[in-house]
Parts: C-alpha cells; structure tokens; sequence
C-alpha cells in the first residue's frame, strides 16, 4: 500500500516513536544557538554604524518584517530563514532519513512542479491582492496612496524577491513538513495533522483578530495543498506568492503588509478566494502531469547473514544443527533394469539340462 506525505516517517523501516519529537527538540536548538550568532553579528555590525540604540531598537521591533527600516528586516527574515538548515540537520541525525521526504514523496524538492505552482500562486495572488489595490486607487485615490518608485523602493523591492522564498520555505518546512509528519506518524487520517498544523501556524504570528483569521485560513489551504501534492511544493509557492506581493506593494507605500490593526471581517475575503482558486488550479494542472502525490511501499531490510556477535544465551548450550545435504535432483526417467547375462551354451528354457552340461562345459 502506497504512502502519503503525513505518513512518511512512520511507515518506514527505520521509524522509531522517540526520533520526530528528539528531532524537534534538536532543531529548537540548533535555531537558537544560529539565532545567537545572528544577534552577535548584529551587534558588532550596528556598533560599528549607527551605534547600540539601533540594536536597541531592533530587539525591541523584532518581527515586524517593518520594510521602513531595511536593516530590520533583512535580520527579521535571516532569523526566519535559518529554520531551514535547523530542521534539515537535526532530521539528518535523529532520522528518519533519507530527509528528502520531508519535501515530498518522491525523496527530493521537485523543482519542476515547484516552478508551475509558483506561476499559478502568483497569478491568483496578484488578482486578489493586487486587483483590489489597483482598483481602490482608480477609484478612491484619498484611501490607496500612488506608488512611490525610488532607489530605496528599488533596493526594498530586490530584498523581498531575495529573501522572501528563502522565508516561505522555512515556515512551511516548519509548519507543514516537520509538524505534519510529526502528528501524521500518531494517526493514520490526515485531517488530524491539518488541524493541529493550523493554530500552532497562526501562533507564529502576531496580529489582530482578523489578522489571525486571515493567517489561518491560508495555512489550512497550505497544509491541504501539500497532502493533496504529496510535498511542499505548492505551499511554498503559494506562501511566496502572496508575501511577495504584499511585501512589493508595502514596498511601493500602497499598503502596509504588517499592520492590521484595521482589519475587518471583509479583508479575509481575498484570502478565501485565493485560497479557492489555488485548490483548484493546482489540482487541475496536477492530473495532466501525473504527479506523484504517494510513495511506493518500502520493502523490508533483508535478514542479516552473518551470525550475531555476542552469540544469543541459547547458543552455549543448543547443539549446532548440521548442514543438510543437498543432491540434485534426477532428470528424466530412472533407467530401466538391464536383463543378468546368460551363458552361450545353455539350454533353451524350459528343457532339461544336457548331460555335457557342467564345469567342463566352459
């Protein structure tokens, strides 16, 4: 029986209940210590510019991905960023491995599809985040400032497409891969692992109240995307989509990509369309391609062959058993009896022996 993404850890040979949870723990660690050397770097760097008070007030900004302050957010999506290879090395030394499948199915990131949903998630996200922007700037220019192209937009503009991907990736790795895999290998009904994947991604995150709704919603539609696809694929496209727009047009002073503090229940209506479109564009432009959305049964390991060392208790005092003896097995018919050789003078049967009959008969 094929397996699906959230059962690949545990349908597995090498699975153990204890790998997945030490994995995280691990990859907790390894986070933070690169998060510490993140913050000495940037220490040295601000001290060495403008001085502590701007260190002093990143710390205090951190997470805001704020593109007024560019140096802020490159560091905001660093530290986003480095949860990639902190997930990827601590499934390396706990297993299971071989960590390809946790991108997808087939053992690898596949590029191929990777770049199809990237076009897909792009044109739906420019529609239903663009088109309204464009839209109310047509028609209300007082509500939906003009785009402002400068060297500093142009600069904003080149870190967004540079770092976004890198950002999306690792929320997704994080929160679709290790998470899905980690509750999938509990429980064979995918649903299980989608919903508990939901809340602890909007709690990666903090806005308002319908800020979360918002981030919620896009995080079911991810994590259903990557069990429909069999891999990351088009969770990290759709989730790079839609943060480089809102980051392009943040960038352009259209909109603020962060602050929602005047959200309403009518700015989550983008994001169910959205989110609509891309389950049935990416399902539509999967069939003709013949995704591979399972993984073939893995065979079981082949026995070992060599005796165990230590020899088991038992082997002090069981006598050893003989090798049996193997012959070939005959071909064809058995011979048939040959007749006993008759002697040249004797008589013919039944007759009475001949008196010349005898020893000097010879």
């Amino acid at each position: 029986m094929s397996t699906r993404y959230h059962r690949l850890a545990r349908e597995t040979p090498a699975y153990a209940w204890w790998k997945l949870p030490v994995a995280g723990l691990l990859a907790g660690v390894i986070w933070f210590g690169a998060g510490i050397v993140l913050i000495l770097i940037a220490l040295v760097v601000f001290a060495a510019g403008s001085g502590t008070d701007t260190f002093d007030a990143w710390t205090e900004a951190a997470g805001d991905l704020d593109l007024q302050h560019l140096d802020f957010f490159v560091l905001d999506m660093l530290s986003l960023v480095i949860l990639i290879p902190a997930v990827l090395l601590a499934v390396l030394v706990t297993g299971p491995r071989p960590i390809g499948y946790l991108s997808s199915v087939a053992g690898r990131l596949r590029t191929g599809w990777l770049a199809r949903t990237a076009l897909i998630s792009f044109a739906v996200f420019i529609v239903t985040i663009g088109g309204p922007v464009a839209i109310g700037e047509l028609t209300d220019p007082a509500e939906v400032s003009a785009p402002q192209v400068s060297t500093r937009a142009i600069v904003a503009i080149g870190l967004v497409l540079l770092l976004t991907p890198f950002q999306a990736a690792a929320e997704e790795y994080v929160f679709r891969g290790y998470v899905l895999q980690l509750v999938g290998s509990w429980t064979r009904f995918a649903i299980i692992p989608v919903i508990v994947s939901v809340p602890l991604f909007v709690a990666g995150h903090e806005y308002e109240l319908w800020g979360l709704v918002d981030v919620g919603i896009f995080g079911l539609t991810a994590a259903v995307l990557t069990i429909r696809t069999g891999g990351l694929e088009a969770g990290i496209a759709a989730h790079t989509a839609n943060n480089v727009v809102l980051f392009v047009l943040d960038a352009l002073g259209m909109i603020s990509a962060t602050d929602d503090s005047d959200a309403g229940p009518t700015d989550v209506i983008p994001t169910i369309i959205s989110s609509l479109a891309l389950l049935v564009l990416v399902e539509w432009a999967a069939r003709p391609h013949d995704l591979q959305r399972t993984r073939p049964p893995i065979p079981p390991p082949p026995p070992p062959q060599a005796p165990m060392w230590p020899p088991p208790p038992y082997a002090y005092w069981w006598p050893p058993v003989p090798p049996q003896q193997s012959w070939p097995a005959p071909v064809g018919p058995p011979p048939s009896p040959q007749p006993a050789p008759v002697h040249p003078v004797a008589p013919d049967y039944p007759g009475e022996l001949p008196p010349t009959w005898g020893p000097g008969s010879r």
